[in-house]
């Protein structure tokens, strides 16, 4: 082994900037000549190019790979040399290690669409994952490498808190935006591009001052919106927006926007230096009201503890409902079919004996994690709940992932947990089932003999609510779920 191959292996990874100087200094040689030592060095010394500045590559020893060592220094080169790429770390970082796949690009200052001078989204992304920087945490949602995580065991209820939050409040400020004559009607759109960079919420706007002339046609300028809530957000979080920003203005100098950010807590130097630069700071409290930030506080803590607080005080879970109905303007269906787990979970709650709600569990053999709706076990059963608050009737593919590959896959660890329980397997549709989905439920109710499988639509959805005795919640029901479709 050279020395030179023995201080990388010692450095645990080093950038070929680093590497040149030291070669430079420790042998006297010039630059030039330390430059071309270090693009004759092959295995077991690899390099990783493409996401550094200035054409640099991290330089590392084959028995480093994959180690601590390794990623801590990987971590360190992303950090000062490769700022795109902190930009996706800092973000999931930001949303407690778990990011769902379709807003990363939010967080993002690289383009999703080709611009000169920019390394596109897809490919620095791509990169990143190939390098175990970023991993799957389930089929919908990134999260980060152990050790480059800020958070080692993420609580997923906590995240999906916020994400659902998130949704909300995007879609009010589409409703302001709208109602104050800043956005036009309905043309404001989520994890919409503009300039070739995602935003959270981007809408044209014909505000004057903002609106442009062409051949006596109107350009419109844009509103456009990310979105940063359950963290107090600090500087180095705030610089992609930024970024974004500044890049579209230099490579589209003729496109006018808006920009905002939505915040519920700010670091005061983080806050002073997105004044000084013209961003809106979109405050919960400012924009919505007192009470708006209260109802999202409980809502964030409702769906976090959700099993516990729907066995112990489920109640609340009605009264919550009924403070969203009459709070927020504008439900859409998403939001309403991401809050069905927990009325779901508010008629369990009612008769099991324990109750989980978006229970994350590793099946054998599995690289990803999987979701089970609602877990409410008796003394003799288990059942599995499958939830889907929407208004259009699941189709057959849905059914037949769900029965050929969901099921067995769950009942591996229901076999494991709960060796000796009776296990039910059941899927709520407010929107009900295509007829091909229900001839296939129906074959596999009648054929199965190890468990049960049951399928709920409208119509026995509620005559199960009947059974609780409880018209609010029948009421919550027909309201917030079944009123597009009476």
């Amino acid at each position: 082994m050279t020395n030179i191959d023995l201080y990388i292996e010692n450095q645990g990874g080093i950038l070929s900037g680093q590497l040149t100087t030291y070669i430079t200094k420790a042998e006297n040689i010039k630059e030039v000549t330390a430059r071309k030592r270090i693009e004759r060095l092959d295995s077991p010394i690899h390099k990783i190019k493409g996401l550094f500045v200035d054409n640099q590559s991290f330089i590392y020893h084959s028995d480093n790979y994959n180690t601590p060592i390794y990623f801590e220094k990987l971590l360190e080169a992303i950090k000062t040399s490769s700022k795109r790429s902190y930009a996706i770390i800092i973000a999931i970082n930001y949303h407690h290690g778990i990011i769902l796949k379709s807003e990363l690009a939010n967080y993002s200052f690289s383009p999703k669409t080709k611009i000169k001078g920019h390394v596109l989204y897809s490919t620095l992304l791509e990169k990143l994952i190939k390098l175990k920087v970023v991993i799957d945490y389930d089929e919908n949602h990134f999260s980060l490498n152990g050790f480059v995580s800020e958070h080692l065991d993420p609580n997923f209820r906590y995240v999906k808190a916020i994400q659902f939050s998130k949704n909300l409040l995007i879609n009010q400020f589409s409703n302001w935006s709208r109602n104050i004559g800043l956005t036009s009607f309905k043309k404001g759109m989520l994890n919409n591009e503009v300039g070739g960079f995602q935003f959270a919420f981007a809408s044209p706007t014909y505000i004057n001052g903002f609106v442009q002339y062409r051949n006596n046609n109107p350009l419109p300028g844009f509103v456009v919106a990310d979105i940063l809530i359950g963290n107090i957000t600090e500087i180095k979080d705030v610089d992609f927006f930024l970024q974004k920003i500044n890049a579209i203005r230099a490579s589209n100098p003729t496109l006018r926007l808006f920009p905002v950010l939505i915040l519920d807590g700010v670091e005061i130097n983080a806050l002073s230096k997105l004044k000084k630069t013209g961003v809106l700071i979109a405050t919960i409290k400012e924009i919505f009201g007192e009470s708006y930030k209260e109802l999202l506080k409980n809502l964030i803590n409702t769906i976090t503890n959700a099993g516990v607080i729907l066995k112990k005080d489920p109640e609340s879970f009605v009264n919550l409902m009924v403070q969203l109905t009459k709070l927020v303007e504008g439900k859409t269906n998403n939001l309403r079919g991401d809050l069905f787990e927990l009325a779901v979970g508010y008629y369990y709650g009612k008769q099991c004996q324990s109750l989980d709600i978006g229970k994350m569990i590793r099946v054998e053999n599995e690289l990803k994690t999987r979701e089970i709706d609602v877990l409410a076990t008796y003394e003799n059963e288990v059942r599995v709940v499958e939830c889907k608050g929407y208004n259009y009737p699941i189709n057959y593919e849905f059914i037949q992932l769900y029965i050929s590959e969901k099921i067995p896959a769950i009942r591996k660890w229901v076999d494991k947990i709960f060796p000796n329980k009776k296990q039910v397997f059941e899927i709520w549709s407010t929107g009900g089932f295509s007829e091909e989905s229900k001839e296939l439920l129906e074959k596999a109710k009648t054929t199965t003999k190890k468990y049960m499988i049951n399928y709920l639509d409208k119509k026995d959805i509620l005559d199960r609510a009947k059974e609780l005795q409880t018209s609010k919640f029948t009421d919550i029901l027909k309201e917030y779920y079944f009123k597009d479709l009476l």
